[in-house]
């Protein structure tokens, strides 16, 4: 099953790369779906890369994330990601994004999700999965647009930063 998206952003593709590549461990300062990153250094570091990939804490666990390409020149990143709380039936999640400059400092994003389901749950389960997680993709892109053009994290990040603030007092 594949989710492909493609969007413009009014900021640069360098500012895109900047918060999706080069500071690719640090997802938690804008997603709002996810509590807290932090970068990993198990695994081959791509060439240009900071990291190996990202730990990131979210409502569902805690999720692995192996950079699988990291290309500076062509401001593309792909990576998987795994989880310990991911059904049984989910194999594999593969993401990639690739921003491209347009005139007047936008920028072209295409995202491509790309999820294994074991064979005979893909036909039971894939509908479901893909409204759920296409539903996930939305919120990222809405969050990430939000984040690129204005410099601070989407209203909803704020949010649920502030929620277990408030939990605590």
């Amino acid at each position: 099953m594949q989710l492909k998206q493609q969007f413009t952003v009014n900021a640069s593709a360098d500012r895109l790369w900047e918060i999706m590549g080069q500071d690719f461990a640090h997802v938690s300062h804008w997603a709002s779906s996810i509590h807290a990153s932090q970068a990993r250094q198990t695994g081959i570091v791509p060439q240009g890369a900071s990291c190996s990939g990202r730990v990131c804490t979210t409502s569902m666990g805690e999720f692995k994330e192996q950079i699988l390409k990291y290309d500076e020149r062509k401001k593309m990143v792909a990576y998987d990601a795994k989880g310990d709380k991911m059904p049984f039936f989910v194999r594999q999640i593969e993401n990639s994004w690739t921003f491209t400059p347009l005139p007047g400092n936008r920028c072209q994003v295409d995202m491509r999700m790309k999820i294994s389901l074991l064979p005979v749950f893909n036909l039971f389960m894939g509908p479901m999965m893909r409204m759920q997680m296409g539903g996930v993709v939305n919120q990222v892109i809405e969050e990430l647009t939000y984040f690129a053009e204005n410099g601070m994290p989407h209203p909803r990040k704020v949010d649920a930063q502030q929620k277990p603030q408030l939990k605590g007092a």
